[in-house]
């Protein structure tokens, strides 16, 4: 997907993401285009912020200071100035940088809340940062130094910056990218560095489009690991002799739970109905099971209903204008509010970040239940010659470690709130932290989920030759093909890196 298409109005969460992963990528070639209706929203925006500029009335973020200065009136002359100001005096964030694609995805966010037509910057700005985009060229974004209102501004004042030929950005060269200067960078691609009319230096940075594409990448691949989950739970049941009969229809309908029923449903189609494995304990005299195994389906299933929920938010959220103060062109009226305030994408990567904590922590008591002989009916830790073998003991441990961190990290920023601007901004979002938060959940949880599949494939094999579904062995022979069967200790850190990055890219999911 190498072009898109901005309304204002109509932007997907999948599309976007998968756009945007065209920045990780030297060799593609994006195009941005936006619809003609919203060409005439901005144009029509445009000309009443002109109109006012000129009028001689004192107008929040045109001619008056920011913030805590929102009394102090600018003279006419410093009005361009102002707005180059604002990007220069915001752009203090620290830490590590952003990825590209997510530096990318806050600008589509932004370009798309300008197509609705309140913002107020010139189309011929618009067009001038669609190229920029379009050469690949992207600002280091500190990723720390917002607290989610007014709006996320010190992270897109970083990402402005660049337009203005300042700072340090990346941009394509040969198969990789290189960092420059972004006035090197603009020059080498013929690009004049943009300069800024009344109100667009804060229109550019106003705004939720970092915590909003925070919500976006969480959502986009939690959808993955929650499908991973099911099929590691499926492996799991299978590994360890488990009934079926938690993934039966009449007991999954019986919750009235959407979530619980698709997950149900997606793990009865990993399992395949009847197995070798599934006939050789059908006459068991094992009751129930463990809650991990047999409450997979309701567990898993509420992380369903949260993404989905959270989807209704965070779309609403792309395609919303979150800057302050709105233009209405066609009432001629200039409206002050909040839209800026992050809480609704905050929150959303809230409920995430805590349903992937959990997610996590079935999973990990999956894997221990694995290691338990009384329990698996498999040897201690699934090694031979136990003992002289400690076989998968410290892997169970490395994952109960990443489920604690993930616990610990799953705390809701959005609950926090610290007064700043002299406490003009005194009840904030704190949106970036949660997102921040939320994706070393995320990446926690791939490694979780990759020991589980390594643990159940292991179980499998000790279980030959008894084969489960076809789907389950295609998968088991994928994780055969990158790492072998653990017949004596060996260095297990490789072996769960390369699982991860199967997880990480989603291929196993292609088996069913």
């Amino acid at each position: 997907m190498k072009e898109i298409t901005l309304d204002g109005e109509t932007l997907d969460m999948e599309k976007l993401w998968v756009f945007c992963q065209n920045a990780l990528n030297p060799a593609a070639k994006i195009r941005i285009h936006i619809a003609k209706p919203a060409e005439k929203r901005i144009k029509a925006a445009e000309d009443f912020l002109n109109k006012l500029a000129h009028s001689g009335k004192t107008v929040y973020g045109v001619n008056t200071g920011f913030g805590y200065f929102a009394k102090t009136r600018i003279k006419d002359k410093d009005i361009e100035e102002l707005q180059h100001n604002i990007i220069r005096s915001h752009a203090c964030g620290v830490g590590e940088e952003l990825p590209r694609d997510l530096v990318l995805m806050m600008w589509l966010v932004l370009l798309n809340s300008v197509c609705r037509g309140h913002r107020g910057l010139a189309l011929s700005r618009l067009q001038e940062i669609i190229k920029t985009l379009e050469a690949g060229i992207l600002a280091c974004v500190p990723a720390r130094g917002s607290v989610g209102a007014s709006g996320d501004l010190a992270p897109t004042a970083h990402a402005v910056l660049a337009t203005l030929g300042e700072g340090e950005c990346t941009m394509p060269s040969g198969k990789g990218f290189i960092k420059v200067k972004a006035a090197d960078a603009l020059k080498k691609a013929g690009i004049k560095p943009l300069v800024l009319g009344p109100k667009e230096g804060l229109c550019l940075i106003n705004g939720t489009q970092l915590t909003a594409s925070f919500g976006v990448t969480l959502w986009h691949e939690s959808m993955q690991l929650l499908r991973t989950a099911n099929l590691a739970t499926a492996m799991t049941i299978e590994a360890l002799r488990a009934s079926h009969h938690m993934t039966d229809k009449p007991l999954l309908k019986e919750q009235r739970q959407k979530g619980t029923w698709e997950c149900g449903i997606s793990i009865a189609k990993w399992l395949g109905g009847e197995t070798q494995v599934s006939k050789s304990h059908a006459n068991c005299d094992r009751v129930q099971d463990s809650y991990s195994l047999r409450c997979a389906p309701q567990v898993h299933g509420m992380m369903w209903d949260e993404l989905e929920q959270s989807k209704a938010v965070l779309e609403k959220e792309i395609n919303a204008t979150t800057d302050n103060p709105l233009l209405f062109p066609e009432r001629e009226l200039v409206i002050h509010g909040g839209n800026f305030h992050a809480i609704y994408p905050a929150r959303a990567c809230d409920r995430i970040g805590m349903a992937l904590a959990t997610l996590a922590s079935i999973s990990e008591r999956r894997i221990n239940t694995a290691m338990r002989t009384e329990k698996s009916g498999l040897p201690t830790f699934l090694i031979e010659n136990g003992g002289l073998n400690s076989g998968f003991m410290m892997v169970q441990t490395t994952a109960a470690a990443l489920v604690s961190e993930c616990k610990s990290l799953s705390f809701p920023a959005s609950v926090d709130s610290i007064p700043t601007n002299n406490d003009q901004e005194d009840h904030v979002s704190m949106g970036p932290g949660a997102g921040l938060k939320a994706l070393q959940i995320m990446r926690s949880v791939r490694y979780v989920l990759a020991i589980e599949l390594l643990v159940a494939a292991q179980g499998l094999d000790m279980l030959g030759p008894l084969k489960t579904s076809p789907q389950l062995e295609a998968v088991k022979k994928a994780i055969r093909k990158k790492v072998p069967y653990l017949d004596k200790d060996r260095h297990l850190a490789p072996d769960i890196e390369a699982v991860h990055e199967m997880v990480k890219n989603g291929e196993l999911l292609a088996y069913v």
